[in-house]
């Protein structure tokens, strides 16, 4: 068979089936029961039929199958799909008879231009009937090429005599793989988001070196991802569409809209718009816009930037172009006696939509409602660009209360769910789905248990029902792409959470003030967080585990006071400030979310709280939703029946042994293993652990990936990455410094292959324990063992890397501004540590370079030796009682309950620091050497006291620490 037809059928064919007849047809009945799909395109009214039959390992008969198969629309004969495919069975027949009406001659037909020119050109009708247990499934096909209906006939009688013979041995489970019902079950949701952005690895069964766990499952979850990767690969289109979106958070404490919400709303704000009162909507005159909004929009987004902004780099002054879409989330709409109950009046909200709509000023025009779903005080409301309405569909809105008893309405959450879909010319393209969630939790420091448990709750009970209707003020697509079933919260693409959370912050409401007071108090903002409650909830993994979260830069947006009880930073006196008003989110892996903002308006002051907003940019893979399912097909026919092959799987590895040389304290290195298959069946291969109770590598050594999928003659790369940090290295300072250790590959239903990882480790002072410092007899590269300690009975000094730095800079700085100001390179810290860890000398500034720079450098590593510590300079238990010193007096007899190798270092330090404070540059003040005091001060007390890790102690108060400190310094 050399036809192009041929070619076709058999491309969707795995190597255990064979093709032994085609046939193009055309559909006359279309009304049958026989569920093919009508078209008046010829593409449409025209099929092939494919007899295929498949051999099972050793039987020698065959099962035998008819395949009815279509031409997607507007692509290639390649782009064939399988619409019925029908068991050769008792159940099966067929019968053939004289056409009677006229047909269009078929031998010009697009699909097959080979015809042989002497062949019948009489219409004959074939009829294929299917018994099921409750009805009989019919198609009436007609066709002129007689030879090949003579073919197909033939073939079909064989293959059901076959199955008369041996009935009772016949298995046709590997026809499932022509259906898409089982090749596309992964496509008709988004995967839930938990799950994809979790290691594939940590998903298998439990496995270590010969212990392969439940291999038969593990290839089919591995598979299924795979699958669903790869046939959104090779749907891609390979360009992008850009949406921008707006996302808020506002508490309005009860109020009516009565202020300019601009700055809430839009990315820039004009000078000419600084009005605190919203004018009455008027017309606008087509002469104070574009012509065509719509054609300013293109423009827009064509002529953007596309530049991504790092997470420690976010812009919040940026100028961005006008967002696609803003999703508003509203708290507290309510607060009368009836709001306890769940209420169903649209007054608030519409006065809050004509507000959106009227803050958007002259863009308003471009813009309507898309959605929204009101719970009592929670309100979220959709507004989108009128160009790109057409993109959305799929609406769907859920609502849950978590209030008094659990379930009332005055906090809860309210959600819109949505479809996107980019506007593109020629193919269906896959959409995209959002979620946006408005929340509000439970209030006061103490009931952080209580929000943890109502975000999983919520989590949980905000389900989107396909019963779901689109209101009347409400847009959708009527062309819904995505199946209306019910969806869970996070099958989704993108999860937006716009709330108030109400999460406090740790330390005494004084602490938080006089943090914030400073000047300028955004310095302290990361100190605040380490204390913050949503924050704490995140790194243990109670609550919004896998949520991203940018850089918050702003002041806490809440609570802010309007009368005399306000402090002088204009916070209400009775209620700790806190970041209650947050944005989170999550996105698939495939789908790539940029920040652009994340910032308050303090503009904004109707309420106690203060509005923030983010910006988002979305950028949208077009990937042709038809492709992507034919691609699906294909892979999941060809990755089917691993798991029951008798072929072995095999695999090639290259090299087999990876050298890391010299391993250094944070030094990166990377190597590449090549993984081939040289078997005869798709492999996959996962590494795993020695045994059970082991991970599957050290902490120092990174795989990636550590699962794999790989077809016949294909190979890839894995990478292995060395990096030693401080964890790693206070293991590694302890042992011998041969680095040694075996990887194991395993192969799905197949053997392991070893590794063989070696390195030799470089001793570091850094990340050991300060009375181990002190004893070292020179420098910790020079040790011949790491069991190497002068006598204890020798007096201990403060270690000689701590004197080192702490010399240098006492020698070499007069200006402390020098300590902090200079440009930092990493290089040079690293040939600082490189030095300490030798006993060489620092670098000199090379000639014409500035002292500053390397004054920053070796204070920054003075920090990070500190900081790396074991255990920090004041043992934690000891943390209350510096707290409670109020006097410098008090404080110097607190150092006898030191450990005496915290004392040296401590005197040493305060000493240095004492006396940068005392340094009077020609344009400093008194009053700035007693700032640089709080400023050494802010830089030295997380680290000299730095909190206990294993949670065993309370942190105490960053203010009484550092004033702990300053009794010393200050």
């Amino acid at each position: 068979m050399n036809g192009i037809m041929e070619a076709a059928v058999q491309s969707l064919l795995r190597p255990s089936e064979n093709l032994k007849a085609v046939l193009e047809v055309e559909v006359t009945q279309l009304q049958e029961r026989g569920d093919l799909s009508s078209s008046s395109a010829n593409d449409r009214s025209r099929r092939i039929l494919a007899v295929v039959s498949h051999r099972r390992d050793y039987v020698e008969d065959e099962d035998g199958s008819v395949l009815i198969l279509k031409r997607t629309p507007g692509h290639s004969i390649e782009d064939l799909s399988v619409e019925v495919a029908y068991p050769i069975s008792g159940s099966f027949s067929f019968s053939v008879a004289q056409a009677r009406r006229p047909t269009p001659d078929l031998r010009t037909s697009v699909i097959e231009t080979g015809a042989t020119l002497g062949q019948s050109r009489s219409e004959l009708t074939l009829t294929i009937k299917y018994e099921l247990a409750t009805e009989t499934r019919s198609h009436t096909l007609i066709t002129r090429d007689t030879r090949k209906l003579q073919s197909f006939t033939a073939e079909c009688r064989r293959l059901k005599d076959i199955f008369t013979r041996n009935e009772f041995d016949a298995d046709f489970s590997w026809l499932s793989l022509y259906t898409q019902e089982n090749s596309l079950k992964s496509f008709s949701s988004p995967r839930d988001l938990r799950t994809v952005n979790i290691p594939l690895h940590t998903q298998l069964s439990p496995a270590s070196a010969g212990l392969p766990g439940d291999d038969a499952v593990d290839i089919s979850i591995v598979r299924e991802n795979w699958i669903y990767n790869k046939a959104i690969e090779e749907a891609s289109t390979g360009s992008s569409a850009r949406l921008l979106i707006r996302t808020g958070t506002f508490n309005v404490n009860g109020k009516m809209p009565s202020q300019d919400l601009s700055p809430w709303l839009r990315p820039t704000k004009r000078d000419s718009e600084n009005s605190g009162w919203i004018s009455p909507l008027k017309a606008i005159s087509p002469l104070d816009i574009l012509s065509n909004p719509i054609d300013e929009q293109v423009t827009n987004s064509l002529g953007a930037s596309y530049a991504t902004l790092a997470h420690a780099n976010l812009n919040n002054n940026a100028t961005v172009s006008d967002p696609d879409l803003l999703v508003l989330g509203f708290q507290e709409l309510d607060l009368s006696t009836e709001a306890l109950l769940y209420a169903s009046s649209t007054v608030k909200e519409d006065a809050w939509v004509e507000a959106i709509l009227a803050g958007l000023g002259e863009r308003g025009i471009l813009y309507e409602k898309l959605a929204s779903k009101q719970l009592v005080g929670m309100l979220i409301v959709a507004i989108a660009k009128k160009s790109r309405l057409p993109c959305f569909g799929d609406i769907r809105f859920s609502a849950a209360g978590a209030g008094i008893m659990g379930i009332m309405g005055n906090k809860g959450a309210t959600a819109i769910r949505m479809s996107y879909t980019p506007l593109a010319q020629e193919i269906s393209p896959s959409p995209t789905v959002l979620t946006f969630v408005n929340a509000h939790l439970a209030a006061f420091d103490e009931m952080v248990e209580r929000r943890n448990f109502d975000f999983h709750d919520l989590s949980r009970r905000l389900v989107f029902d396909q019963t779901d209707e689109l209101g009347s003020n409400s847009y959708a697509n009527t062309a819904l792409e995505t199946s209306r079933r019910t969806a869970g919260l996070y099958e989704s693409d993108v999860l937006f959470w716009m709330v108030d959370l109400n999460y406090r912050i740790d330390i005494a409401d004084g602490d938080v003030r006089e943090l914030l007071a400073s000047s300028p108090g955004t310095d302290n903002i990361p100190i605040l967080l380490k204390y913050d409650q949503l924050k704490t909830a995140i790194a243990s993994g109670k609550a919004f585990a896998e949520f991203s979260e940018h850089a918050i830069t702003h002041m806490p947006s809440y609570r802010y006071a309007s009368n005399t009880s306000a402090d002088s930073l204009g916070y209400d006196r009775k209620r700790k400030p806190a970041w209650t008003d947050r944005i989170l989110h999550m996105s698939a892996p495939g789908v790539p979310v940029t920040q652009r903002s994340y910032c308050s308006h303090p503009q904004i002051t109707m309420s106690d709280h203060r509005p923030v907003s983010a910006d988002f940019e979305l950028n949208v893979s077009i990937v042709d939703k038809q492709r992507r399912e034919i691609a699906a097909s294909k892979l999941y026919r060809e990755l089917w029946g691993v798991e029951h092959s008798s072929n072995p799987p095999k695999i090639k590895l290259q090299p087999m042994t990876l050298d890391f040389g010299k391993v250094y304290y944070k030094r990166l290195i990377r190597h590449t293993l090549s993984i081939q298959n040289d078997g005869q069946i798709p492999c996959v291969y996962r590494f795993v652990a020695a045994d059970s109770k082991q991970p599957i590598c050290p902490q120092w050594l990174k795989i990636d990936p550590v699962v794999g999928v790989l077809r016949p003659g294909e190979s890839s790369t894995t990478t292995v990455t060395v990096f030693v940090d401080n964890p790693s290295a206070s293991r590694l300072n302890l042992a011998p410094p041969r680095l040694d250790f075996t990887l194991i590959l395993h192969t799905a239903l197949g053997k392991d292959y070893f590794i063989s990882v070696t390195g030799e480790y470089q001793y570091t002072c850094f990340a050991n324990k300060l009375n181990r410092l002190t004893r070292l007899p020179g420098p910790v590269r020079a040790l011949k063992s790491p069991d190497d300690r002068v006598p204890a009975r020798q007096p201990a000094n403060a270690p000689r890397e701590i004197m080192t730095l702490i010399n240098w800079l006492m020698t070499h700085v007069t200006d402390p501004n020098d300590l902090f100001n200079g440009p930092l390179e990493e290089n040079t810290c690293m040939n600082i540590r490189e030095c300490l860890d030798k006993g060489d000398q620092f670098p000199s500034p090379q000639p014409g370079e500035e002292r500053g720079s390397l004054a920053t450098a070796i204070t920054s590593t003075l920090v990070q030796l500190l900081d790396s510590l074991v255990d920090p300079v004041v043992p934690p238990y000891l943390h209350v009682r510096c707290l409670q010193m109020t006097s410098r007096d008090e404080a110097f007899e607190l150092l006898d309950e030191f450990p005496p190798e915290s004392v040296n270092v401590w005197i040493s330090l305060t000493a240095f620091l004492h006396y940068m404070s005392l340094q009077k540059p020609p344009s400093q003040s008194s009053t700035d050497r007693v700032d640089m005091a709080e400023r050494l001060a802010t830089i030295f007390a997380p680290v000299l006291l730095r909190d206990d890790s294993t949670g065993l102690h309370t942190p105490v108060s960053p203010i009484g620490k550092r004033k702990f400190l300053l009794h010393f310094v200050g």
